[in-house]
């Protein structure tokens, strides 16, 4: 008993010691001992690991990407798996860390459902979003809207990058502001006015647009890429929900452009444009946050801590 007991004391000293020798190093994607990405063999992973992470493992999309906890944390030896694939074994030994990414919604309920009802011993949701509206020709009103939806009811513990007043859930941002990449890029001073970040699939302002803005987009998987392009600017227009968030994170001015709900659910507001038409006052009113990049790593470290003294996962 006592060995078990100091076992978990001395790995735990290991992963903190891990994650300030990485706060230091250039390096910040850290993934499982063993990982099974859902795309080869499916089975393998179930007879040696009972920890696995679910997230959309799109390499198309750069948010999604590099929003898993597991990338920036250590955990024990653990599987990782698509959301999508309906082949990814969960069974009821299981604890499964899921997220981020904006993956609360009606086209991942079946997905999610699947999730549910293999009952699964621990389920742990950490740093994802829901978009239950969402118009892709137009631009959805501030009004009310509906942040958290029961996406994630059936869950242990919902660590969501949804913020409200009341907080229905535990607010925990996106796990990808614990890429070391951000401190650099927050230094870099802005060498230009406006740059336009569009979502791959509903544009802005195109590559040709009559006002020469730089534009760029979400698709691929190269942050560092897209950190740079954020950065260059003093004010990013957007309507990604990473554009907003990373953005931030690095000290710039952001106008939104909300296709979708999720959207509304930042802690530190952009100015939001209703109508597609940049003027003055947007302008006026964007404000670049400070300290924002601290306090979401500090929540996600928390929050690690937590699941880390309450269930096996390190």
């Amino acid at each position: 008993m006592l060995k078990k007991i100091y076992l978990k004391i001395l790995n735990k000293l290991k992963s903190l010691l891990q994650y300030f020798y990485r706060k230091r190093s250039p390096s910040i994607a850290i993934p499982p001992e063993i990982i099974d990405d859902s795309f080869r063999n499916p089975n393998y992973s179930s007879a040696i690991t009972n920890l696995k992470f679910i997230f959309r493992a799109d390499k198309t999309n750069v948010g999604d990407w590099w929003c898993p906890p597991w990338r920036y944390f250590q955990f024990k030896p653990g599987v990782v798996g698509d959301i999508l694939n309906p082949e990814f074994k969960i069974s009821k030994t299981d604890t499964l860390i899921l997220g981020g990414g904006g993956i609360g919604t009606e086209y991942f309920r079946p997905h999610l459902n699947r999730i549910k009802e293999a009952k699964a011993n621990v389920t742990i949701l950490w740093g994802a979003g829901v978009d239950s509206s969402l118009n892709k020709d137009g631009v959805l009103s501030p009004g009310e809207h509906d942040l958290y939806g029961d996406y994630f009811d059936f869950l242990d513990e919902k660590g969501i990058r949804v913020f409200s007043s009341p907080q229905k859930f535990n607010y925990v941002p996106c796990a990808s502001c614990m890429s070391n990449h951000f401190f650099k890029y927050r230094e870099k001073k802005p060498r230009k006015k406006v740059g336009v970040y569009n979502h791959k699939r509903v544009t802005i302002l195109s590559a040709d647009n009559q006002q020469h803005i730089p534009i760029a987009d979400n698709s691929g998987d190269n942050i560092q890429e897209k950190l740079e392009f954020l950065s260059d600017f003093e004010y990013i227009i957007t309507n990604t929900y990473h554009g907003v968030y990373w953005a931030t994170l690095l000290g710039r001015k952001v106008i939104c452009i909300p296709f979708k709900s999720g959207l509304f659910s930042f802690k530190y507001a952009p100015t939001y444009c209703q109508d597609k038409v940049f003027r003055d006052e947007h302008f006026e009113k964007a404000v670049a946050y400070e300290g924002v990049l601290e306090e979401s790593r500090k929540i996600n470290l928390d929050y690690y801590f937590m699941l880390a003294n309450k269930y096996d996962v390190v």
